[in-house]
């Protein structure tokens, strides 16, 4: 059931280590300085990158880079030769390994190297992303096949994918959580266990491949998905295929767990998964010196955030639980929420109200967090045997986003970047315009963001070459709109400004002979605030469109 590769054991030999249940407390992140003698070259990728891996940068133009390139094996060779130390796993992204010692003399020469640039102690947090669940049962909506998680698929307005076939097959989700207790015995997910769909099951904490033990929280975060239990609940993306990576310990809760994320990450990304789900969150350390603060909600502190943003620019799309902290001191989203490439997910009720426990923005720069919302006070999810629960926390709404997010990237499966996906989804949200720190940019409605990713990528060649230039964008009902002509076409134009549903809401003929700027008073469009398409088309009939936000 679990798929593995040659290539996997040669770069990734380092999660086959045998851990001890319990985390211990002499971990060190031993940071290198460069890797200019690895034996690794950007120039033959599938020697640490899987062909999968390698397409989906060529499909989003994403250039292979020494980042990628993994840690060099004779710096690991040398820190282990130092005595008394045991080699964890590496980060290449990080240019670094995870290593555990108690022997002073280690430490010490590990200090005295030339090509160690810096070494972190692992340190103790206390978790604050708890999720408040009820396990109850919950009684179907008849003839409706989506039961009681019709709602949650209906708010975001998914449910037209999957009537045309979109459920998010050949997508690959990995999803990184403390366990996955009973994802194999659960009744709403026994299509998926038996199905070919498991890519992986890593268990990152132990050091093995056993993945159906510790916690439970993941086997229903992974349910909000790939559920499929009719008349009671079917997931947001169940047609996809799944990764599921233990990377939270649950037992004690430590900062070593960001580490874990950013292997579980790399090896993703390596693998060729496209989405990453992330129903955790870190801010506050047991050791008060080192606790985070809101300062460090910045996109640019925290490890885990650091690792998001590096797995966003691989082409990946990063889906994150914002925190349940709404109703608590800190208030504000978690790690890695805070990313700015990170899509972070707030919770809304099932009347699509702001649940209170979640965790509010913006970021410690300014930036709009959570980015949306979807329900998650409460969600709907399996029980441990033959029914279904809910329970509140944006665990279960990060995934609702997440799974839609592949069911959505299946329609567009080699024209669509991840960007596009994570762009497409904020700005089909209903807050679009006016967005604020409880719903960020509000709830999104995956129809509108297919029809604006029909929208860019249904452009021609020559419609990119000649794209728009409309400015300001976005721009207010009583701002006069500016628009560049087509330089190498002097005639008549027709203007015409679309509704995301394709509807005509504007139309006017332009001459643009002599002139190469129009001005159009929004004024005397009878417009209303939202997302539109602006569309100019010669005699030629060549089309030049570019979106139009007015607020």
């Amino acid at each position: 059931m679990v798929k593995k590769s040659s290539w996997f054991f040669l770069v990734f030999c380092f999660l086959s280590i045998a851990l001890p249940a319990q985390v211990a407390e002499n971990r060190y992140i031993v940071y290198f300085t460069d890797k200019i003698n690895t034996p690794f070259t950007v120039n033959e990728p599938d020697q640490f990158l899987s062909e999968r891996s390698i397409q989906r940068r060529i499909n989003q133009g994403i250039a292979i880079s020494e980042q990628d390139l993994p840690v060099d094996p004779n710096y690991i060779e040398a820190v282990q030769s130092l005595g008394d130390v045991e080699v964890i796993y590496p980060l290449k992204w990080f240019n670094a390994i995870l290593i555990e010692t108690t022997d002073p003399d280690v430490i010490q020469g590990i200090e005295e190297m030339e090509n160690v640039d810096r070494l972190e102690l692992s340190t103790w947090l206390q978790g604050h992303n708890e999720v408040e669940e009820q396990r109850f049962s919950f009684p179907a909506k008849s003839g409706e096949e989506y039961g009681p998680s019709l709602n949650q698929i209906e708010m975001i307005n998914g449910i037209p994918l999957h009537e045309d076939g979109f459920t998010g097959e050949d997508i690959w989700i990995g999803v990184f959580d403390g366990g996955f207790l009973f994802t194999n015995t659960a009744a709403a997910l026994s299509d998926f266990y038996n199905s070919d769909r498991i890519l992986d099951t890593e268990n990152i904490v132990d050091g093995n491949n056993d993945v159906y033990l510790r916690s439970t929280h993941g086997t229903r975060v992974l349910s909000t998905m790939t559920g499929f239990l009719e008349d009671s609940l079917i997931g947001t993306g169940y047609g996809a295929s799944y990764g599921l990576f233990i990377t939270e310990d649950v037992s004690v809760e430590r900062r070593i767990e960001e580490a874990n994320w950013a292997r579980a990450a790399e090896y993703a990304d390596s693998a060729g998964y496209n989405i990453i789900n992330t129903s955790l969150g870190y801010t506050v350390f047991d050791v008060i010196e080192e606790t985070y603060t809101y300062a460090d909600m910045d996109g640019e502190t925290t490890l885990i955030t650091r690792a998001s943003d590096i797995a966003a620019s691989k082409g990946m799309l990063i889906v994150t639980s914002a925190g349940n902290s709404g109703n608590s001191n800190w208030h504000y989203i978690s790690a890695p929420a805070d990313g700015d490439s990170v899509l972070a997910v707030g919770a809304v009720s099932p009347e699509s109200m702001s649940a209170s426990f979640s965790s509010r923005g913006p970021s410690f720069d300014g930036r709009v967090k959570p980015n949306v919302c979807a329900q998650g006070g409460p969600a709907v999810f399996t029980d441990l045997d033959d029914g279904i629960a809910t329970g509140n926390g944006t665990s279960f709404s990060s995934p609702i986003i997440a799974g839609m997010a592949a069911s959505l990237w299946q329609a567009y499966p080699q024209a669509a970047t991840a960007w596009q996906i994570h762009q497409s989804i904020e700005q089909s949200a209903n807050l679009y315009a006016n967005p604020n720190d409880s719903l960020g940019y509000g709830i999104p409605d995956f129809e509108i963001a297919r029809n604006l990713l029909d929208a860019i990528l249904s452009t021609s060649d020559v419609e990119k070459e000649n794209s728009l230039v409309v400015f300001p964008n976005p721009v207010s009902l009583n701002q006069v709109l500016n628009i560049e002509l087509p330089r190498e076409y002097s005639g008549e134009l027709n203007l015409r400004i679309f509704s995301i549903s394709g509807k005509i809401q504007f139309a006017r003929v332009i001459n643009s002979s002599g002139i190469s700027l129009y001005s159009l008073n929004l004024n005397s469009s009878a417009l209303s605030a939202g997302i539109y398409i602006l569309e100019l088309q010669d005699a030629r009939g060549v089309s030049y469109r570019q979106k139009l936000i007015l607020d």
